[in-house]
């Protein structure tokens, strides 16, 4: 069943920033709010996009500007790669959308088509297709080899506020890689589109008499659900057959902006890697919020010194312990990186995940047990 997890996060208060450290490293170039962040598929490039209008490629760990992208005339709304790295997509309020090859960082093409601000945009596995939605309630299907709108899909009342393909599933489970797309919108609802046709499979809605308006919406890695963030500051986990909510949180704030919701996937990096994917949600309180999908909230980030401020934009690194922010008062991208624990009765160091020491002790058939504080 759904669980509301305010009360436990309020208990917590000593979980700010546990185990998520601050690089030091911090991104500058943009001279306003950051609107958005996506880490390449191969993990090289940081590329964030901003209301001044221009999107950055970053080398993140070093710090340096790799390039500056700024033919846009208005401010980013979205940026999306390709599932090979070889191609980066941009959406503005502007109402283009551009696709870069990212060999050359020239464009490739101009979608040209939506009458009103472009909100979001995703680019397929195989790099062939395009989906985009914006301010004029419309989902657009684009072909990225010949840039021509091949589809649109009129499934919206209100502005569209995300949409995304389904991604390569780990295993045999779920539907294979680009055959789905998910979008979400102000009208408070969440649409399952099959890509090929363009027929809506599946529509989710809350069971609640009130239909908040839905800030983002993407697939998990396993395509059997869809992580749903809505302006009344809940974020949850929906069946994607059943439309049934598997799980659900509450505690950050999210009441008047799109912000920022990812799953996690599982990364490999030792010795801190993630058994299970986590969920991340940008807030309107200047921190983001982490949670295992145990239920438990492993941190909250402090972004921002400013209550006022509001986290817009998070991204995770496909492979790496590597979490970026950015907010709309801060122009500056902040960096952070998991680390081990260590139990302050034996000493032990400890994964990030685990909330109970787990050195052996004695024998060896016991563990200490003591809680992380």
């Amino acid at each position: 069943s759904a669980v509301a997890l305010g009360r436990y996060c309020r208990r917590r208060r000593k979980m700010d920033n546990c185990n998520f450290k601050a690089t030091g490293t911090k991104l500058m170039g943009h001279s306003r709010a950051i609107t958005c962040l996506e880490f390449s598929p191969d993990g090289q490039f940081l590329a964030s996009g901003s209301a001044d209008c221009t999107v950055k490629i970053w080398n993140f760990k070093s710090g340096k500007l790799h390039k500056s992208l700024e033919e846009h005339t208005a401010g980013i709304n979205a940026v999306a790669w390709g599932g090979k790295s070889g191609a980066l997509c941009t959406a503005s309020d502007d109402g283009r959308i551009f696709v870069y090859n990212v060999k050359t960082w020239k464009i490739r093409h101009k979608l040209l088509g939506h009458q009103k601000p472009v909100f979001c945009v995703d680019m397929s596995n195989d790099e062939s297709l395009i989906v985009s939605g914006g301010m004029d309630n419309k989902v657009r299907i684009w072909s990225s080899r010949s840039g021509r709108c091949e589809k649109i899909l009129p499934g919206h009342v209100k502005p569209v506020t995300a949409v995304a393909f389904n991604p390569e599933p780990p295993s045999s489970k779920g539907y294979p890689a680009d055959k789905l797309i998910v979008s979400s919108g102000y009208d408070g609802l969440c649409r399952i589109w099959e890509t090929e046709t363009g027929h809506l499979l599946k529509t989710i809605i809350s069971n609640d008499s009130v239909h908040p308006a839905v800030g983002n919406a993407d697939f998990a890695p396993n395509n059997l659900f869809v992580l749903i963030s809505t302006h009344d500051g809940r974020v949850s986990l929906w069946d994607i057959k059943s439309s049934e909510c598997k799980w659900q949180a509450e505690g950050h704030q999210n009441s008047r902006y799109c912000t920022s919701s990812k799953i996690w996937p599982i990364f490999k990096e030792k010795p801190v890697s993630n058994k299970q994917p986590l969920i991340v949600c940008g807030s309107e309180d200047g921190k983001v919020y982490i949670w295992h999908q145990d239920k438990t909230l492993l941190a909250r980030l402090q972004h921002s010194d400013s209550k006022e401020d509001v986290v817009l934009a998070v991204a995770c690194h496909p492979s790496e312990a590597y979490v970026a922010t950015g907010s709309l008062n801060k122009p500056g991208i902040r960096l952070w990186k998991t680390t081990l624990w260590t139990c302050a009765s034996c000493g032990f160091q400890n994964t990030p995940w685990q909330q109970s020491c787990r050195a052996k002790v004695g024998d060896q058939k016991k563990v200490c047990g003591k809680p992380r504080r």
